[in-house]
């Protein structure tokens, strides 16, 4: 009797272990399957938006470097602009600002819609009419903006009119890789003061204030057909004049 229900009892066990090692059903299949899923899509998803970040980020640097670029070399000469080597013979030189005195001021910023032009005394000899002009502007190429700079010698001068005189100017942008779509350069902060010296002349004293303002897409989100990545970039220029120029 107890050897018959000890088999049965190892019989039962047997079954009951056979039911647990027993597979999922079809329902408990497809459940797991669209989880699994859904889990994938989402890893897909977030490392796709991961890359885009990434190469978002690539192409806003390259832009920013190449406005950048371009921006501080418009600064640094507007900067060094209507500077004299004579200007320090003013100081306590009444006849400074005349016609023909000691440090007689020459040249000035010249701005022309997308263009402008400066002198530069280069040579530091007191007279930047022979030294070569400086001037910037935005051109528009095969449909594509750009910077550039002028080149000239002295005595040579600088044609703002898009698509004139090119053989003097260089491009500081490149076109394959940016489009420059805005420029502009504004003197509106500029001031002007008078001098009187024993009443019986004028000065002019002038203080300039250049704004210039560079905006710029990357060719390659235009090719995309939508424009992601834009930046713009804004600079306040001061040019100090150390003398005073007769007034005409």
């Amino acid at each position: 009797m107890k050897t018959q229900m000890h088999k049965r009892t190892i019989r039962n066990s047997g079954l009951r272990m056979f039911k647990r090692q027993a597979g999922v059903t079809l329902i408990e299949a497809m459940i797991s399957l669209a989880l699994s899923l859904i889990v994938t899509s989402a890893m897909v998803v977030l490392m796709a938006n991961s890359m885009g970040t990434s190469t978002r980020i690539i192409h806003m640097s390259q832009l920013t470097d190449e406005l950048r670029n371009a921006m501080s070399m418009m600064t640094r000469d507007v900067r060094r602009a209507n500077y004299s080597a004579n200007s320090i013979f003013c100081y306590g030189h009444s006849q400074c600002g005349f016609a023909g005195g000691n440090a007689l001021q020459v040249g000035d910023i010249q701005i022309d819609g997308e263009c402008f032009t400066f002198t530069l005394d280069r040579s530091f000899n007191g007279d930047a009419t022979d030294d070569a002009v400086g001037g910037f502007r935005r051109v528009v190429t095969a449909g594509t903006g750009v910077i550039e700079m002028w080149t000239g010698i002295a005595g040579t001068t600088p044609n703002c009119a898009s698509g004139a005189g090119a053989a003097n100017w260089i491009e500081l942008t490149d076109p394959n890789t940016v489009d420059i779509t805005f420029f502009e350069v504004d003197d509106a902060g500029s001031i002007t003061k008078e001098i009187a010296e024993s009443k019986t002349s004028t000065f002019d004293s002038r203080q300039r204030e250049i704004q210039i303002s560079l905006e710029g897409e990357l060719i390659l989100e235009q090719q995309k057909g939508s424009v992601v990545v834009v930046r713009r970039l804004e600079d306040i220029i001061y040019v100090r004049n150390d003398f005073v120029l007769e007034a005409i």
